[in-house]
């Protein structure tokens, strides 16, 4: 009888994880459109400031909105938790937390963008657009400023590694997350030299 019981729940609890897996989806699609649009194109180069074409289009097809824009900040944390090839749920919670600090709420455009690349590896265009995106931002800072936030990102991508205990959990940063903290640093300093 028990048996019999648990079948309808167990269909029950799939047909719930169905209807949000769809309904994410569903918002996720929003946001690539509202990005992909010319309006979104418009409010992005307004609320921002930038006035690269080529940086515009590429967040467009990215789903990034102007609200969203903010999770581009913590994009490297993301290519640490997957330099594993997976994210594993200590590492989805360290890049969230760090998004808390920085006021994203999980139910935001911001969030919901942020999670989808922790859920699916973000495509390389996402690398690209990053590069540009910091590209543009240090045109607009002090070396020193530049400085700090290289200092702070190298620590919270670090702090991502740490989460997951490193390769087989012995509590380290792995070789490969040493090496994409690496090119992300490297990344990062290159665009100092461009101003």
């Amino acid at each position: 009888m028990s048996n019999m019981k648990a079948a309808p729940a167990k269909q029950r609890a799939i047909e719930t994880q169905h209807y949000f897996s769809n309904l994410e989806q569903e918002i996720v699609r929003k946001l690539h459109d509202e990005a992909s649009s010319d309006f979104g194109r418009q409010e992005l180069i307004r609320s921002t400031g930038i006035h690269d074409p080529g940086l515009i289009e590429e967040l467009g097809k990215l789903g990034v909105t102007a609200d969203g824009l903010i999770t581009l900040r913590l994009f490297p944390l993301v290519l640490v938790a997957w330099a594993e090839k997976n994210v594993d749920k200590k590492e989805r919670e360290a890049v969230m937390a760090e998004a808390h600090q920085i006021g994203i709420q999980e139910d935001s455009t911001a969030g919901i963008l942020l999670d989808q690349w922790l859920q699916v590896r973000p495509p390389g265009l996402c690398v690209d657009a990053w590069k540009r995106y910091v590209h543009e931002l240090f045109r607009g800072m002090s070396s020193v400023a530049q400085q700090r936030l290289i200092l702070l990102t190298k620590k919270q991508m670090t702090g991502v590694a740490k989460a997951s205990g490193g390769h087989l959990g012995f509590g380290k940063v792995s070789a490969k997350e040493k090496a994409t903290i690496h090119q992300v640093l490297t990344a990062m300093r290159q665009q100092t030299q461009t101003h």
